[in-house]
């Protein structure tokens, strides 16, 4: 007797666990400026009004005051990206399989739309009107110089910096020793080493779940797949250089996720929805740091 010819005492196994799809790393959301609060109960558009600096005058002896008069305008945001993620299972597949369908999906549907909400605004680079580097270049000390004068010329606040970059931007930096030699920070070595750039402390960072990897000058370094990296001879890579400020999300309606049994299917509908709006809030305060993706 042979494998072959008693095959049908041989079991097929299947594991307990399932092999799950990778997920990027959710980033830009939790950086910019929130209006969730103040679209949560009701409209379809965002109005701010802006408010101007005013000037002082010099004052004459015996003369009236000069008086400031200025025209503002306003920031407007719609309210208008309403995604879901669905899928249904049928009575059979929930009764025979041997794994739980809803538990293995219903997150992948959560972070189908939060994914959504993160790759929009990745996309607001576009509307930039500063920028630095090209698809040729690495990520380079004197670009992130550069980068932050922008924010520095805007009278951007330094708290709240922040550089997201792809992995290809983080090799780059890990690639310029003031960034990653001990003797270069000036600071006595230490034997943990976790995949983040080191500090003045001496701590090499830890990649978290959040993205963070670590600080370059002021800004607070975040790494995630989400950027925009837009195809030609050269990929070009857009980073983000950018205060809180330079952009704006407001989620009216919070993912939530809704179950229904439909009879004609004899299955039951799951389906995440959220509703959002998203745009770009003060442009001097965000600069798109384009490179290469090598």
């Amino acid at each position: 007797m042979t494998i072959t010819t008693s095959d049908v005492f041989i079991p097929e196994v299947w594991s307990k666990e399932t092999q799950r799809a990778t997920q990027s790393t959710l980033v830009l959301a939790n950086l910019v400026k929130r209006f969730d609060s103040e679209v949560a109960d009701a409209g379809d558009t965002l109005h701010v009004p802006k408010v101007s600096n005013i000037s002082a005058n010099a004052k004459s002896a015996n003369t009236q005051v000069t008086l400031n008069a200025p025209t503002e305008g306003e920031f407007t945001m719609s309210l208008n990206r309403h995604f879901e993620s669905s899928y249904l299972v049928e009575d059979r597949l929930k009764f025979q399989a041997k794994y739980s369908i809803m538990e293995e999906y219903s997150p992948k549907a959560g972070y189908a739309i939060s994914q959504k909400i993160d790759s929009d605004l990745a996309g607001l680079y576009a509307g930039l009107s500063q920028t630095v580097g090209n698809s040729t270049t690495k990520i380079t000390d004197a670009n992130i110089l550069r980068a932050i004068q922008y924010l520095d010329d805007a009278d951007a606040p330094q708290s709240e910096r922040y550089f997201a970059i792809k992995p290809a931007g983080l090799n780059h930096l890990r690639l310029l020793d003031k960034f990653s030699r001990y003797d270069a920070l000036g600071v006595s070595p230490t034997p943990i080493t976790n995949g983040g750039l080191a500090d003045k402390s001496g701590v090499v960072r830890l990649i978290g779940t959040n993205g963070f990897v670590g600080t370059v000058y002021n800004l607070a370094v975040y790494m995630s797949t989400n950027l925009t990296e837009e195809s030609g001879t050269s990929d070009t890579v857009h980073n983000l250089v950018f205060h809180k400020e330079a952009f704006a999300l407001g989620v009216q309606r919070q993912p939530r996720t809704q179950f229904q049994y439909k009879q004609e299917y004899l299955g039951t509908l799951v389906t995440t929805d959220a509703l959002w709006g998203f745009a770009e809030y003060r442009d001097a305060f965000g600069v798109d740091f384009r490179s290469d993706d090598e």
